[in-house]
């Protein structure tokens, strides 16, 4: 979920190459490229292309394997892709700062009766409540992307004096061997992390940071360009309806989600046991997405609050 800037989208697409990873063989139809980053979030993709339900639809779709948001972004904006993946916040920063994308539809929800994100100490830490965090060091992958803007949100909840904070910016894989090394107290992670540190004993929760922003709310969108949308409304219907049959299988069977999301990082499965999924769903709303644009504007993350109705696609497939 790092930021990215408009410039960077250029000067990327300009340069970016391409490799499928998974894909329909129906070279005849017209192809439809699907860029996703290596995560949870991207299982009901995956199965859908994996399991020949783009084909039942009609459809050959390739799914594209890119290294964070910024570079999903830059894809589409060059005409790489047709469709991108990328967590809610970065599809919020890129529309906010103009970037000519449009939503139709939606990956994974943040639930609070079952959350995939948590703030986690070391077991054996002096640290029990928030207050008591105040004068430490938090470990984060970004002071700009969505763990950290829950944080802030969680940290202000409880009256936290966030000026007496510092932090390290270092990637969620290195979390517990900084906190083993005294570096940092706490960091807020997601899955597949969170399971992973949970499983060895060394680490607790002390509190679930995007329970701040919402109960309820997107965490990972699909998106493309305006001038795609406008020319491919039927290629869009299609590919929504088996995205969603791949999310309604992937949702009862986390077991084979598990598998296909270590399968396109690269990990192995036993290294993720017991991994807290997020909340499957393509249908989207603007009321979803609206708390990550307000607490993205709060804490400055973009320039100033819009109304998420304006990201949304009349092509979208809508909640009810």
């Amino acid at each position: 979920m790092h930021t990215f800037s408009r410039a960077a989208f250029v000067a990327t697409a300009a340069s970016l190459a391409l490799s499928p990873v998974m894909g329909s063989a129906q070279a005849a139809k017209p192809l439809i490229r699907v860029g996703s980053g290596p995560d949870d979030q991207s299982t009901p993709l995956l199965y859908a292309s994996k399991y020949g339900v783009y084909a039942k639809y009609g459809l050959n779709v390739e799914i594209v394997k890119l290294q964070g948001a910024a570079a999903v972004a830059a894809a589409l904006a060059g005409g790489s892709l047709e469709v991108g993946k990328s967590a809610s916040l970065a599809v919020v920063q890129a529309i906010g700062r103009g970037l000519p994308f449009t939503v139709i539809g939606n990956v994974a929800y943040y639930n609070s009766s079952r959350p995939d994100t948590a703030l986690v100490v070391y077991a054996s830490s002096d640290v029990r409540t928030p207050k008591d965090l105040e004068g430490k060091t938090l470990g984060a992958v970004s002071l700009q992307d969505m763990n950290s803007i829950g944080t802030f949100a969680w940290l202000d909840q409880y009256g936290v004096d966030r000026s007496t904070l510092k932090y390290v910016e270092l990637p969620s894989s290195a979390v517990l061997a900084a906190m083993e090394q005294g570096r940092i107290v706490a960091s807020t992670v997601l899955e597949p992390y969170l399971s992973s540190y949970l499983a060895t004993g060394k680490i607790r929760i002390l509190g679930y940071p995007f329970d701040a922003i919402g109960k309820h709310f997107s965490q990972g969108l699909l998106f493309t360009s305006t001038a795609w949308a406008g020319g491919h409304r039927d290629e869009i219907a299609r590919f929504l309806a088996a995205t969603d049959e791949g999310a309604k299988f992937i949702a009862a069977h986390d077991d084979v989600s598990t598998k296909l999301s270590a399968e396109f990082g690269g990990m192995d499965t036993s290294a993720i046991p017991n991994v807290r999924h997020a909340e499957r769903g393509v249908p989207v709303s603007a009321a979803e997405i609206q708390p990550v644009i307000d607490a993205a504007a709060k804490y400055k993350v973009i320039p100033q609050a819009y109304s998420a109705a304006t990201m949304l696609c009349s092509c979208a497939l809508m909640r009810r």
